[in-house]
């Protein structure tokens, strides 16, 4: 049972760590527009997602609230 529990903690971790990257990636997209190296086309890749999950209505809603509550029980 321990093993499981190590994988599961790796992978919260893992987790956080893209999150953050992808934090920090919209951040500079949006200072520096999109001729920052690296980071220029978050926003025009992120685009077609935010539009897909804004037309899916309620579900994805709840969906959102459920991830951000089991986020905020683990942090």
């Amino acid at each position: 049972m321990d093993l499981v529990e190590r994988i599961k903690r790796w992978l919260w971790e893992a987790t956080k760590l893209l999150a953050l990257i992808v934090a920090v990636s919209v951040l500079v997209s949006v200072l520096f527009g999109p001729s920052a190296p690296f980071f220029g086309n978050v926003l025009t890749n992120l685009g077609p997602v935010i539009d897909t999950l804004g037309s899916e209505g309620l579900g994805v809603i709840i969906a959102l609230i459920i991830i951000l509550g089991i986020w905020n029980g683990r942090s």
